[in-house]
């Protein structure tokens, strides 16, 4: 069971732990969505398992829930090394944006690394597959409706603030 630390509307700390899908109207937990782009300008993706609650065969980014005691940074890290069997150089790590949802915030991180993506480790009750995506391939994916929905709401944006070519 996975635990984490809950918030309140401004992210100030509750000093209260619950289980990571314990939904509280007014308690918020921290989750992360990380975002590893090459040197092509290429964004990694991954598929969902079949057995995933929420959208099951679909592609995402990497990303996932803080544990308690974590801070966003840490949990981005971990997600990486968890999902995709990747250490991610802290160095090349940057906080994009940050977001609330209905039960909690969200924060966008980008890393830069280029690697052979035949040296990904599938973490395998979460993530199916893995690609390199262009833009316009993440794009078409949001459109023929193979794209998780918690991306759809802000891709755009983030890749503004990336100031990437349109």
């Amino acid at each position: 069971m996975e635990m984490v630390d809950k918030f309140d509307n401004k992210r100030r700390p509750l000093n209260k732990t619950t289980e990571r899908h314990e939904k509280i109207e007014g308690e918020y937990r921290q989750s992360v969505h990380t975002w590893i782009q090459n040197s092509k300008g290429e964004f990694l993706i991954q598929k969902r398992t079949p057995n995933k609650k929420f959208f099951p065969n679909m592609w995402s980014q990497t990303g996932g829930g803080v544990d308690t005691g974590e801070n966003t940074f840490q949990a981005a890290v971990r997600e990486c090394k968890e999902e995709l069997g990747i250490d991610i150089d802290t160095k090349n790590m940057e906080l994009i944006m940050s977001f609330k949802r209905k039960f909690d915030f969200v924060d966008v991180w980008l890393v830069k690394k280029d690697f052979d993506i035949s040296s990904l480790v599938l973490q395998e009750d979460e993530v199916a597959d893995a690609k390199w995506a262009t833009v316009d391939e993440i794009r078409e994916l949001m459109k023929e409706g193979n794209l998780a929905k918690s991306i759809e709401i802000y891709f755009d944006m983030f890749l503004e603030l990336l100031d990437y070519p349109f």
